[in-house]
Parts: C-alpha cells; sequence; structure tokens
C-alpha cells in the first residue's frame, strides 16, 4: 500500500513537471523563433501567428522534454532537452516563413544541448544513452547529407538533423518508425500543397517543420 501511493506521488509529481515543462516551452519558443528571425535579418516575418504557433509547438516540445526524461528516468536530462526541443521548433518556424533555417541559432542550440546532455548522462551514469545520442546526430547528419546532395535539401537541414538526433538517446523503435512516418506525411503533403498552389516542380519548401515534428516523435514515442 505505502509503495502504491509512492508510485503515485511520483506520477503526479511527473504530471506537474510536464506541465511546467509544456508551460516554460511555451513561453520561450516563440522568443527564440524570434531571436532567430534577427539573426536572419528577417524580422519582417515575425507575426502574431507564427508566434502563437510556435507558442504551440513549444509547449508540445517542452511536455515531451519531460516525457522522454520519464522514461528515461531521471531529470537530470530536462535542462537538455528543454533547450533541444524549443531550439528545433524555433528554427523550424524561422524556415516555415523564410525556408531559410538560422545556422548560429542551431549552433548554439547544438552545442548548448550537447554540454548539458553529457552532464545528465554523465550524473545519472547512462554513458550507453550519450553514445547512442552522439551517433544518432552523426548519423541523422549523413542521412540529411545525402538529401542535401542529391534530394534538394539545403545545408540548414543538415544542421538541424544533427541537433535533432541528439535527442534520440533514449529513442524506441516505434518512436522511429512513427517519426519516420510522420516526416514523410508533413514532407509530401507539403510538395503537393506547394505544386497545387504554385504549379511548378522546382520551387522549394521547407524541411525544418517535418524534421523537427519527426525528432520530437522519436524522442517522446
Amino acid at each position: 500500500m505505502e509503495l502504491e501511493g509512492g508510485h503515485r506521488r511520483m506520477n503526479d509529481m511527473w504530471m506537474v513537471a510536464s506541465v511546467t515543462g509544456a508551460v516554460v516551452g511555451a513561453t520561450a519558443t516563440p522568443w527564440i523563433t524570434a531571436h532567430g528571425l534577427a539573426q536572419l535579418a528577417r524580422l519582417d516575418a515575425a507575426r502574431p501567428g507564427l508566434a502563437l504557433a510556435s507558442a504551440v509547438a513549444g509547449g508540445g516540445a517542452g511536455a515531451a522534454a519531460i516525457v522522454t526524461s520519464h522514461r528515461a528516468g531521471t531529470w537530470w536530462l530536462v535542462p537538455a532537452l528543454l533547450v533541444w526541443g524549443c531550439a528545433l521548433v524555433a528554427a523550424a518556424s524561422c524556415d516555415a516563413v523564410t525556408q531559410r533555417i538560422p545556422t548560429p541559432l542551431v549552433r548554439q542550440a547544438a552545442v548548448g544541448t550537447g554540454v548539458l546532455l553529457t552532464v545528465g548522462f554523465a550524473v545519472h551514469g547512462d554513458w550507453l544513452g550519450l553514445l547512442i545520442s552522439g551517433l544518432a546526430a552523426a548519423a541523422a547528419g549523413v542521412v540529411l547529407l545525402l538529401c542535401w546532395r542529391f534530394a534538394g535539401a539545403g545545408f540548414g537541414d543538415v544542421r538541424l538533423a544533427v541537433l535533432g538526433g541528439l535527442g534520440l538517446g533514449h529513442a524506441t523503435h516505434r518512436g522511429l518508425l512513427l517519426a519516420l512516418a510522420a516526416f514523410s506525411l508533413i514532407t509530401v503533403t507539403q510538395a503537393v500543397i506547394t505544386f497545387m498552389r504554385d504549379g511548378d516542380r522546382r520551387d522549394t519548401f521547407p524541411y525544418g517543420p517535418a524534421l523537427a515534428a519527426g525528432f520530437l516523435l522519436a524522442a517522446t514515442l
């Protein structure tokens, strides 16, 4: 009975943490998005609709950070995953309205996430998780590098993929498969909408939102 009460209290604590993470993500992500637009010298693209969309998606990223940390069994990953998720959403939001990903933002987020992950995994003693995060970042970068070379992706997408891979230290096979399906669905939908609107197959469309959604799903599910 006492054990059940302890489990219940622990679950309640994680639920409160999820709500808190969502609030932090929803608050921080619009600001990070505006910072990225400033780096691109495109503050003219900062519209109320973009701020709202990035806040909603950032709230989801914040909650995802808590859920992923819960599955890993440690609070120490929360700071790293909050930075990671909010930066992914912010970069994708910039890409959605400018077709460009702010390189300084992605680099800063990758360095910050890498340092915080190293601290979190080290304190938790999860060296395998740290190794998998590094391998996932490298693998995601290589895949998008091939897409950049042969499929018309931008080099900013390659950088974003490296950042995205850092959050996959505890990804499951199911999460990876669902993430791949979500990425494919979003990409195909964007391509169809772009072609129907402009009638030109050479028109580009942003991969950032699909990449961010895929990585967040892979880390969370």
